[in-house]
């Protein structure tokens, strides 16, 4: 339970800190279930970023994507960690100016 809300409050947190100031930031948490797997689909229309630059460091300890003063590189880090102590895996999709997807699945 803890670390689903950590992982909830990181990515909440991150899409406001890093939405578009030029739109009303709009966040969508979903959930799909399967046989097998529990899916959470968490979509941001923010900053995004540019996925091919940075894959093998989105989750990596003191990754900064923005020049936020607030942004400490830790959040997503975090989030990866919990993710894969509960046994789930996380993708991620992104565009600059259009947002982030993240989808967390678990094994039921």
């Amino acid at each position: 339970k803890a670390y689903l809300e950590s992982i909830l409050l990181n990515l909440i947190t991150n899409a406001i800190k890093y939405a578009n100031p030029d739109r009303l930031p709009v966040i969508s948490i979903t959930t799909q279930k399967s046989n097998d797997t529990t899916q959470l689909v968490f979509s941001d229309n923010g900053r995004g970023f540019d996925i091919g630059k940075v894959k093998d460091k989105i989750f990596g300890l003191n990754q900064k994507f923005h020049d936020n003063s607030d942004s400490n590189g830790i959040g997503l880090y975090l989030v990866y960690n919990h993710i894969i102590d509960m046994g789930g895996t996380v993708e991620v999709k992104s565009e600059i100016d259009k947002g982030t997807t993240f989808t967390i699945t678990f094994r039921n």
